[in-house]
């Protein structure tokens, strides 16, 4: 039997989910990514990636409650093998994105440090960056691997 969090949670994703616009948004930030799915029993299998943007969805039916994915950018993330040599994965990767993840026990804390981090990278002429409510008590910011050059010093 689930529990009464279980079920609240399974209706909160089945109505979040369902919405067109986070399945494109989602599907759209996944290209060429390894996703994975999370289910109350543990995470899915790896490696996956979404075909279409509606697989967000059949997902969440089959009892995915969130969606986790890389930070590195794949050529084809359906070849990726558990203990590939740091060669063929190096072949197969395109590039990553540079993520910051800020988790305190103390949210306010966790708030004044993304703001200072972003300040940073705003000083120094970034533009690009992203950033989101974790979920639990912080924040993940995100530089996209095409916000930086092509060769650095």
């Amino acid at each position: 039997m689930k529990s009464f969090k279980e079920e609240r949670i399974r209706k909160i994703t089945n109505l979040y989910y369902s919405r067109s616009d986070v399945q494109k948004t989602i599907y759209k930030f996944s290209k060429n990514r390894e996703i994975c799915p999370r289910y109350f029993e543990g995470f899915g299998k790896r490696p996956d990636s979404f075909q279409y943007p509606n697989d967000v969805f059949e997902m969440v039916k089959k009892g995915a409650t969130s969606f986790h994915c890389s930070e590195e950018i794949w050529e084809d993330p359906m070849r990726i093998v558990t203990g590939m040599t740091e060669e063929q994965s190096n072949d197969l990767r395109i590039g990553w994105d540079f993520l910051v993840d800020i988790d305190c026990k103390y949210f306010d804390y966790s708030k004044k440090a993304a703001e200072a981090i972003i300040k940073v990278f705003q000083d120094h002429g970034i533009k690009n960056i992203g950033i989101k409510f974790s979920g639990s008590k912080g924040f993940h910011i995100i530089l996209p691997w095409r916000s930086f050059p092509k060769e650095m010093a």
